[in-house]
């Protein structure tokens, strides 16, 4: 059945080193001067779903937006229908994206950027472990992004040592999100978009990219075969916590990775309202 509307905006929720900047250039090639992306002055700002409705509003001719500042669930609107995508990533890959990303900011006496090996990757995680301020992105940081309300903060509490979030809101936000992608899947999942986009009529079309802000020389490698390889280069000790820090952004992945693949064999994806009108 076609769904019929009379607009139809894709929001992409930009998670960090989920892909995302990759995603965009797609955006970018799909819609040219109709895809807008933006974020807040600070690292800290939040658009709220009704801020999201006002620009969205704010830029009538706009097909696809991305951000990393937007959070589930999506708006709703008399005016617009929004279709939300999200990628997933598995968490200890994601942190080690975040360390690499790190690595290749700093600038050395030679003003050239600097790789560090693997190995300094458990001192990082040990420093990030006593006080620094980016500790969250060590602990359930996806869980903490998808687990809310509208116009809300992420639902969670500590616990001995972590931060536990409601992962079952998670789950329940993340159920309805009808383009879902895992990093480790990108062309395989974002290929899939183009069907289910096409069911509400929005033009979208997979095209090949470079990788944005890849650094890690075995991202192509099965994901059993990273995770071994982060294993090995980081103490029992230190792989054990990663492991205990993220158990519910590893059984978000899980439950993610099932939703896709299902929706990929059944060609079933989650039903957002017929029309705006």
């Amino acid at each position: 059945m076609r769904i019929v509307t009379t607009r139809t905006v894709l929001c992409h929720y930009h998670i960090f080193k989920n892909s995302g900047s990759t995603f965009e250039r797609i955006l970018s090639k799909n819609y040219g001067n109709l895809y807008l992306t933006f974020d807040g002055p600070f690292q800290f700002s939040q658009v709220c779903q009704e801020e999201l409705t006002k620009i969205i509003d704010h830029h009538p001719e706009i097909r696809a937006l991305s951000s990393h500042q937007i959070y589930l669930p999506a708006p709703t609107s008399v005016r617009y229908r929004a279709i939300p995508v999200v990628f997933i990533r598995h968490p200890i890959l994601r942190i080690r994206s975040v360390f690499l990303f790190e690595q290749r900011q700093t600038v050395t006496s030679e003003n050239r950027r600097c790789r560090e090996p693997l190995e300094a990757f458990e001192k990082w995680i040990s420093e990030r472990l006593h006080g620094h301020k980016n500790t969250l992105q060590l602990n359930n940081l996806q869980t903490s992004m998808l687990a809310r309300s509208a116009r809300s903060l992420p639902v969670g509490e500590k616990r001995s040592g972590r931060i536990v979030y409601d992962l079952q809101l998670a789950i329940n936000n993340l159920s309805v999100v009808p383009c879902i992608g895992r990093t480790e899947q990108f062309e395989n999942d974002v290929k899939g978009f183009e069907n289910i986009l096409a069911d509400y009529q929005h033009p979208f079309k997979y095209m090949t990219v470079d990788a944005e802000n890849v650094a890690s020389r075995d991202h192509n490698q099965p994901i059993e075969t990273q995770l071994s390889s982060i294993e090995n280069s980081l103490s029992k000790k230190i792989w054990e916590k990663l492991q205990w820090l993220n158990h519910q952004d590893i059984e978000l992945y899980e439950v993610a990775t099932k939703m896709v693949e299902e929706r990929l064999s059944s060609g079933i994806h989650p039903l957002i309202a017929k029309a705006v009108t």
